[in-house]
């Protein structure tokens, strides 16, 4: 479907490309935190994996898009979405961490099944292609 949307098989391998290192670095997160790999901490990964993969499409999209309008090179293109984009990431993060919050630390009849959604490893969000 990426490949139609493009019309090219390089960029959806570069959105592709960004999800290993994402859920990798979510498990490492459970690790670290000591949360185990429950049902809802899996859900938490595959949110984070599609956190990631939007990041990854809205950043193409816009070098994209300067790049045919503005004629940048690719290179330019791309810092220039990095640049211009980080604010809103930016404030996507913050919103996600402060809804997390109570997830991560609350507390009474069922927050055992809740606290893996609000643990660091799905409130992240990767900025690998930035």
């Amino acid at each position: 479907m990426l490949g139609i949307l493009y019309e090219s098989y390089v960029h959806p391998i570069t959105i592709l490309s960004t999800l290993p290192s994402a859920g990798i670095g979510a498990l490492v997160a459970l690790l670290l935190f000591g949360v185990d790999l429950t049902v809802i901490a899996i859900v938490g990964l595959l949110l984070l994996i599609g956190i990631v993969k939007k990041n990854a499409i809205l950043l193409i999209d816009f070098a994209l898009e300067a790049q045919r309008n503005e004629g940048n090179s690719p290179e330019e293109a791309i810092v220039r979405a990095c640049s211009l984009r980080f604010p809103a990431h930016l404030d996507d993060d913050v919103r996600r961490l402060f809804g997390a919050l109570p997830l991560a630390f609350g507390t009474g009849l069922g927050s055992e099944l809740r606290r893996p959604l609000g643990s660091p490893s799905s409130v992240a969000s990767s900025r690998r292609s930035c």
